[in-house]
């Protein structure tokens, strides 16, 4: 049917597949793999056992890559972004807290739920090669910052990680009061 203007969609917060415009589900385990490099989830098991087990994963490409250490394409002019995040997603309370959605899901800000979709992505075994893309990420700062940040306007690195800190405490609920966000507690 795919041959007759047919169209396959998934569902990112389901997971769930389907075919367009019948509707109907695709359930097919070959689907998994895009799944779950689109949308990777962790379990608290998972989480706890990143700084103990480390292994290589396979990228699609037939690379292998260091889960947690991979590369982030540059979007024209974006390498402070890049570089402030790499150094965010190795500090481990701050990645395991985001590691996991449901610690932020209260939060409805787009810039929390695409960092900590970021860091699972960084993290994740299921790339399908050894770098992946801030676009996403990009997109929710240049809006949060009202253009401040944006793609393909330089920046400064350490103006950037302030301003990224100070925003992502505050769309967390964060406060004035020590531990009041993740922030605060790292």
């Amino acid at each position: 049917s795919l041959q007759e203007d047919h169209h396959v969609v998934m569902n990112l917060h389901t997971g769930r597949i389907y075919s367009l415009p019948d509707g109907y589900e695709v359930i097919d385990a070959s689907l998994r793999d895009i799944r779950d490099m689109l949308n990777p989830t962790f379990t608290e098991r998972m989480v706890a056992s990143l700084d103990r087990e480390i292994s290589f994963a396979r990228g699609i490409d037939g690379g292998d890559y260091l889960p947690g250490a991979i590369g982030l394409n540059n979007i024209r002019g974006t390498d402070f972004v890049n570089v402030i995040v790499q150094c965010l997603v190795r500090i481990a309370p701050l990645r395991d807290f985001f590691l996991i959605p449901g610690n932020y899901a209260s939060a409805h800000s787009p810039l929390v739920q695409q960092f900590g979709m970021l860091v699972r992505k960084i993290w994740s075994p299921y790339n399908f090669k050894g770098q992946v893309s801030p676009h996403e990420l990009m997109q929710a700062v240049t809006h949060a910052s009202a253009k401040r940040f944006a793609i393909g306007k330089q920046s400064d690195a350490l103006d950037f990680l302030s301003w990224l800190l100070n925003q992502l405490h505050a769309d967390l609920g964060g406060t004035a009061r020590r531990g009041s966000s993740i922030i605060h507690r790292v």
